[in-house]
C-alpha cells in the first residue's frame, strides 16, 4: 500500500499538473476539435464505402452490373478526399477561438485554406490539382498550415497592422478589412516557402511536411511500442482522474486516422484487409476496438463482473448504472463510481487489460489471421457490431472482440474480487454498527 500512496502522491504532485496544462493548451485542444469535425465525413464516407461491400450473395455483382457502386465510390472518394483541407479550415477555426478572438475565426479559417491550397499549387498539371493533396496524405500538413496561420494573424494583429472601420460600419465589413492586412501577408509568407520548395526536391510543402515531420511520427505511430506507449499514457492519465483519451488523443488522432484513411482508399481497390497487403494496424479504428471495448482501458468485462458477480452493494449499483453507457462505449460511470481513479487495487488491471489486448490484437493481425479495420464507425457503436464493420464484416474480428471481452473478464476478476471483498465487508460491518446503534437507542 505504501508504493500505491506514494505512486498516487507523485501523480498529483508532478503527473497530474502537467497533464491538466496539456490539456487545457489552446493548441493540443484546436487539434482535436479540428480533427473532430472531420469525423461526420470519414464516417459517412466509410458508410458508403461499407455499402460497396455487402457480404450478401450476388450483391456485389449487381452493384457492379446497375452501375450503382459507381455512385457510392463518388460518395467516398469525396467524403475522404476533402478531409485534410477540411482539418486545416477546422483547426484554425478552434484556435482563433482558443486565443479569444471570435470576431476573426472565420476569415481565419479562409486564410487557411487559401494558405492551404497555395501551397500545393506546384503539384497542379495542366491547371489540375491532384485530390490526394486535398485529403488524407495532407491531413497532418493542413493542421500545421492551420496553427501557424493563426499564430502569424495573431502576431500581425499584436502590431496593430490592421485596417480599422469607423463604428457606423457594419460589422461584417470591418471585420473584412480587418483580416485584409493579416490575410495579404500570411498568404504571402506561404507563397514565399512555396517558390522556395519548388525549387528543392519536395516540390510543395505538403510532401516536405510528410517527408520531414510525417515521416517519423508515423513511424513511431504505426509501431506496437508506439501503439503501447499511447494506450499506457491513456490509462494512467485515467488513474489520475484525467481524461486520458482527450489528451492523447489531441496528438495522435491525426496520424490514427491518416492510417485509417489509408486503409479505406486501399480496401476501395477490392485489395483484401491483411497486413502482407499493405494494410496499417494502428490507426484509429484500431484504437477504437482495442483499448476502447466498454470505454477507455477495455472495461467492458468489469462491468459484466459488477453485474453478475458482485456480493457488495457498491458495486452491484456500479454495475446496473454503467452497463448500458458502457454497450456504448461511455464509462465514466465506473471509472468514477468504483472508482478505478486513485484506486489502488484497480489501477492494474485498468492498465494491463488494454496492453494485453492490444499486443495480441497486433500479432494476429500481423501474422494475417484477423482482418484489420478500413472503417471509421461512430465510436459509440456497442462492440463486435463495431469489429464487425470496421473490418468489412470479418468474422475474424468479430470472434477477435468475443475474445477480447472474455479476456478482459479473466484480468479483471482476482482484482474485481479483492476489490469486492473489501467493501462487503465494510457494508457489513457498517450494518452492525446500525444494528447495535438501534439496540443501544431502543435500551
Amino acid at each position: 500500500m505504501k508504493i500505491f500512496n506514494g505512486f498516487n502522491i507523485f501523480l498529483n504532485k508532478h503527473f497530474i499538473p502537467t497533464a491538466n496544462k496539456i490539456a487545457a493548451q489552446r493548441h493540443v485542444v484546436a487539434i482535436k476539435d479540428g480533427v473532430v469535425a472531420t469525423m461526420p465525413l470519414t464516417i459517412v464516407g466509410s458508410l458508403f464505402l461499407i455499402l460497396s461491400f455487402l457480404p450478401l450473395p450476388g450483391y456485389s455483382s449487381f452493384i457492379a452490373s446497375s452501375g450503382i457502386g459507381r455512385y457510392f465510390s463518388f460518395i467516398s472518394d469525396a467524403c475522404f478526399g476533402i478531409v485534410g483541407m477540411v482539418a486545416c479550415l477546422a483547426v484554425a477555426y478552434r484556435l482563433t477561438v482558443g486565443y479569444g478572438m471570435h470576431e476573426l475565426a472565420l476569415s481565419n479559417s479562409i486564410i487557411a485554406v487559401s494558405s492551404f491550397f497555395v501551397t500545393m499549387i506546384p503539384s497542379a498539371v495542366n491547371g489540375t490539382i491532384s485530390m490526394g493533396y486535398l485529403g488524407a496524405k495532407s491531413l497532418f500538413t493542413g493542421v500545421i498550415i492551420a496553427l501557424i496561420t493563426v499564430e502569424f494573424v495573431n502576431k500581425v494583429l499584436k502590431r496593430g497592422l490592421v485596417i480599422t472601420l469607423p463604428e457606423s460600419v457594419p460589422p461584417a465589413i470591418s471585420k473584412t478589412f480587418m483580416s485584409l492586412i493579416p490575410g495579404v501577408i500570411v498568404i504571402s509568407f506561404w507563397g514565399i516557402v512555396t517558390a522556395i520548395l519548388v525549387n528543392t526536391s519536395f516540390t510543395n510543402f505538403h510532401d516536405a511536411v510528410n517527408v520531414i515531420v510525417g515521416t517519423p511520427l508515423r513511424f513511431a505511430s504505426t509501431s506496437l511500442v508506439g501503439q503501447l506507449t499511447a494506450v499506457l499514457l491513456t490509462t494512467i492519465l485515467w488513474c489520475a482522474g484525467i481524461h486520458g483519451a482527450t489528451i492523447v488523443g489531441g496528438i495522435m488522432d491525426p496520424i490514427w486516422l491518416e492510417n485509417t484513411l489509408h486503409n479505406a482508399s486501399l480496401a476501395a481497390q477490392g485489395i483484401e484487409n491483411i497486413y502482407s497487403n499493405g494494410f496499417i494496424i494502428s490507426s484509429a479504428a484500431f484504437t477504437d476496438m482495442t483499448i476502447k471495448i466498454g470505454g477507455s482501458g477495455s472495461t467492458i468485462g468489469f462491468v459484466l463482473l459488477m453485474l453478475f458477480r458482485a456480493r457488495s452493494k457498491q458495486l452491484k449499483e456500479v454495475g446496473k448504472l454503467s452497463i448500458t453507457p458502457s454497450l456504448f462505449n461511455i464509462n465514466e460511470p465506473v471509472i468514477f463510481g468504483t472508482p478505478i481513479v486513485m484506486n489502488p487495487i484497480l489501477i492494474v488491471p485498468f492498465i494491463l487489460n488494454p496492453v494485453i489486448i492490444t499486443i495480441i490484437s497486433w500479432f494476429l493481425m500481423k501474422w494475417d489471421l484477423v482482418k484489420i479495420p478500413f472503417v471509421m464507425v461512430p465510436w459509440t457503436t456497442p462492440p463486435i457490431i463495431a469489429g464487425f464493420l470496421a473490418s468489412g464484416f470479418s468474422i475474424s474480428v468479430v470472434l477477435l472482440n468475443i475474445f477480447s471481452i472474455i479476456l478482459s473478464i479473466v484480468i479483471f476478476y482476482p482484482f474485481f474480487k479483492i476489490y469486492d471483498a473489501q467493501l462487503a465487508a465494510d457494508e457489513s460491518d457498517v450494518k452492525k454498527e446500525d444494528s447495535l446503534e438501534s439496540l443501544l437507542e431502543e435500551i
